[in-house]
């Protein structure tokens, strides 16, 4: 485009001139800057005349109806999937729904096994619920083994996830089609933990303190 210079017609309003698209005080503006224009702004004016004749010359071939209808089920194709792009993701913070430190006891177990010191967490939210569990590994790591429960049985069922803290960031892609993922190897101090699947995020709030 030739608008680098503010008084050069861009190339758009040089090809509306030619082909007599403007309004006739805009069109006498434009003939004024090109008759004053510079070298550039001639033999642009000079190639667009002449593409443009050539054009003209040519003959138009009406396509097969096969064509015609082929190609506009491909431009109704790419018009959705620009559509389906474009959406914003549906961001959800999730609500914590179950917490074994805190709800084994509520629950009147009347056995546990002490040996066992895996953590159990699950959240909740409108779109989906988020179950996890965390193993520790010793010298301040755990890993996390996550699932994430759609409440739309057509929500995409795939997810990353990834785990955040101070100057922490952890990122899986392995996530399956049962919604399932882990983060083999977490370092500490972990805070939040955020899975998506492109139509929906989730953001949890994770306190490991106990865990590390």
């Amino acid at each position: 485009m030739l608008t680098s210079h503010p008084e050069r017609p861009s190339f758009a309003t040089l090809v509306d001139w030619i082909e007599g698209r403007l309004d006739a005080a805009t069109a006498a503006q434009i003939a004024d800057a090109v008759a004053a224009g510079d070298h550039r702004t001639q033999r642009t004016v000079a190639w667009l005349r002449r593409f443009i004749a050539a054009a003209r010359t040519l003959p138009l071939y009406q396509p097969a109806p096969i064509v015609a209808q082929n190609l506009r089920q491909h431009f109704a194709r790419w018009t959705r999937a620009r559509a389906a792009l474009s959406q914003t993701t549906i961001r959800y913070t999730a609500q914590p729904l179950f917490d074994s430190r805190l709800d084994l006891v509520p629950l009147g177990l009347r056995f546990t096994d002490d040996s066992d010191t895996t953590l159990h967490l699950a959240f909740t939210t409108d779109g989906a619920d988020l179950v996890l569990d965390v193993h520790p590994l010793g010298v301040g790591r755990v890993r996390i083994d996550g699932q994430v429960l759609p409440v739309d049985a057509t929500t995409a069922p795939i997810f990353e996830a990834s785990a955040h803290g101070s100057g922490v960031l952890v990122r899986t892609v392995d996530g399956d089609e049962l919604g399932r993922f882990t983060l083999p190897e977490v370092p500490s101090p972990i805070t939040e933990l955020r899975v998506t699947n492109g139509e929906i995020a989730i953001v949890a709030t994770l306190d490991l303190r106990e865990q590390l």
